[in-house]
């Protein structure tokens, strides 16, 4: 029997606010990305959002709530009104994934077939955050291959090379993830999605903290923003540089 292939790209980083469309505006022109486009599957669940490319099949995704009965108010209320909030993933084995996790007590906030793939979206409460798992088997595949406009060719920043995920119990999530993915650690409280670093660590609530992104075009992180909706932002070299803390007053 062929073994199975275990792999993870981190495809979406995804902020949360009440405002997605203006904050996503906000967020283009400080970065320099495009406008975005919104998922057509989203209002059915009463969210909007704008999915902006930052480099080749990756995207600073903005969601938000489209009406007071959307099921994100509530955790937008307890997080302030915007923060980091999913990592959208692509595996190659959804239903591997998906046994492993309810065979750990991992419960399925979400189990889907969207534009023919299929997605599963693991509970915040199980994991710390939403992990989201998109099952498209050919990782130079995705999506939103056919609709987007791609990266700006003078965008300030062209790759999101680690994210820090805050969770109570750091070295436990990182292997529960692994354990689900289908991944070896690449430290205790580290995972490898491809080339992007995920990171843990300890918080009292699950959130995403941070991330850096790697700078394109000689870009100055002095002109780029500290936070993004709440989430610590770092920019780092193309030629590896330690990342770089924008001004805090910005």
């Amino acid at each position: 029997m062929e073994a199975e292939a275990r792999w993870a790209v981190l495809r979406h980083l995804v902020l949360a606010a009440d405002d997605a469309l203006g904050e996503s505006a906000r967020l283009a022109a400080a970065l320099r990305l495009p406008e975005g486009f919104g998922d057509p599957e989203l209002a059915a669940i009463e969210l909007t959002d704008r999915n902006m490319p930052v480099g080749a099949r990756k995207y600073l995704e903005v969601v938000g709530p489209l009406g007071s009965g959307s099921y994100i108010n509530r955790w937008l209320r307890r997080v302030g009104g915007q923060g980091g909030y999913c990592l959208s993933v692509q595996v190659p084995d959804v239903p591997a994934c998906k046994r492993r996790a309810l065979d750990r007590g991992v419960r399925l906030a979400a189990d889907q077939v969207v534009l023919g793939h299929p997605i599963i979206q693991l509970h915040p409460a199980d994991l710390g955050v939403l992990l989201e798992l998109d099952g498209i088997p050919d990782p130079g595949r995705w999506f939103w291959d056919d609709i987007t406009p791609g990266p700006r060719p003078d965008a300030l920043v062209d790759d999101i090379t680690a994210v820090t995920v805050g969770v109570p119990d750091p070295e436990a999530a990182a292997a529960l993830w692994a354990d689900i993915i289908g991944l070896v650690p690449a430290a205790p409280a580290r995972l490898d999605f491809s080339g992007c670093a995920i990171e843990f660590t300890a918080h009292p609530r699950g959130q995403l903290l941070a991330a850096t992104f790697r700078l394109a075009g000689g870009a100055d992180p002095a002109v780029l923003p500290a936070t993004l909706l709440g989430l610590r932002a770092t920019y780092q070299a193309a030629d590896g540089a330690p990342p770089a803390v924008a001004p805090s007053h910005r």
